[in-house]
């Protein structure tokens, strides 16, 4: 559920924006620009973004480096933020589509539907990645978004085991979206996760491609083996059509 205490629709909390090549799933490869929303309620133990997960710090902005060339106080406005990324736009031609991750943004779904129509009214594909428990949100936000990237998190990757009938739910609500599956996988992972993972994904009737993504450690090293691995995909391929295995390609290459 969104978080009651969220702002006005024109403020919101936002870490950071930068420009990198997308790392994870059906755009792996492209150069991006990501608006990275603060806040996240789930705390998965793999997550590799603890500085987004609290409401706190500065908006940070990037460019093509690890140290910001400007900081902006939170809550930002959403001109803020189209500012910012004009001036990256204007010096990166190669960007192919807006990314907004987190954090969570569908925690913020009222700032994030204004900040997604001031992304279209300037003509940005926009490309939303999130949790896939805040079901209620997408409703405000799913007609603004070309491509919804949602994770299903499985209880031996995230330290959680009761998210899976709000996965269901945000399966079911994103019927009229144009949708991409992340399943995050692990040495711990069992055969059984994916296999409800993948028949909750066949019962919703949808046809999206799944992405098997193996976990690197904080070293950067994937600790599952291939093997393992590929148990897991015949175990996805028996329920879905279209699976494949990518990693996260820009831990690899040293992308932000």
């Amino acid at each position: 559920m969104s978080d009651s205490s969220e702002l006005s629709a024109d403020l919101g909390y936002v870490s950071e924006l930068f420009d990198g090549i997308q790392g994870e799933g059906l755009f792996a490869g492209y150069r991006q620009a990501f608006i990275r929303f603060s806040g996240c309620g789930l705390g998965c133990d793999y997550c590799d973004t603890k500085h987004a997960q609290e409401r706190e710090g500065m908006f940070r902005v990037f460019r093509g480096g690890t140290v910001p060339i400007r900081e902006h106080k939170n809550p930002v406005e959403v001109k803020t933020i189209v500012g910012e990324l004009d001036d990256l736009l204007a010096t990166i031609e190669s960007i192919t589509a807006i990314s907004i991750t987190g954090g969570e943004p569908l925690e913020q779904p009222r700032f994030l539907r204004q900040l997604l129509l001031a992304l279209k009214a300037l003509g940005h594909k926009v490309h939303l990645e999130t949790n896939g428990v805040e079901s209620d949100a997408l409703a405000l936000v799913q007609d603004l978004c070309d491509v919804i990237s949602m994770d299903i998190k499985l209880p031996s990757v995230c330290g959680r085991d009761d998210l899976w009938d709000r996965h269901a739910e945000f399966l079911k609500r994103a019927q009229e979206c144009s949708l991409v599956i992340k399943i995050p996988i692990a040495r711990l992972t069992k055969p059984s996760e994916i296999e409800q993972a993948a028949g909750m994904i066949k019962e919703a009737g949808r046809g999206a491609p799944v992405f098997l993504q193996p976990i690197a450690d904080k070293n950067g090293d994937i600790t599952i083996s291939y093997r393992h691995i590929i148990e897991l995909y015949e175990v996805c391929r028996r329920h879905v059509e279209d699976v494949r295995v990518i990693p996260q390609i820009h831990k690899v290459i040293g992308s932000p």
